[in-house]
């Protein structure tokens, strides 16, 4: 969050029929992700806490206009 950027940018190509169905999915992958940060090498707790790391999910229709 303080540097406002992403090191990874990534489509999941995840499909749903309605929103609803992808927001509570988008929620329990970025809660599942976040608590495995520390798994990797790069993330520890301090880099997470200090950088004030968060995970971010959209969900955006198949051929929507913007």
């Amino acid at each position: 969050m303080l540097s406002n950027s992403c090191p990874t940018s990534t489509v999941a190509g995840y499909q749903f029929a309605n929103f609803y169905d992808c927001v509570d999915a988008g929620y329990a992958v970025a809660q599942s992700t976040y608590r495995n940060l520390e798994d990797l090498e790069e993330y520890n707790r301090d880099y997470i806490e200090n950088s004030k790391i968060v995970i971010k999910f959209e969900c955006k229709e198949i051929g929507a206009k913007t």
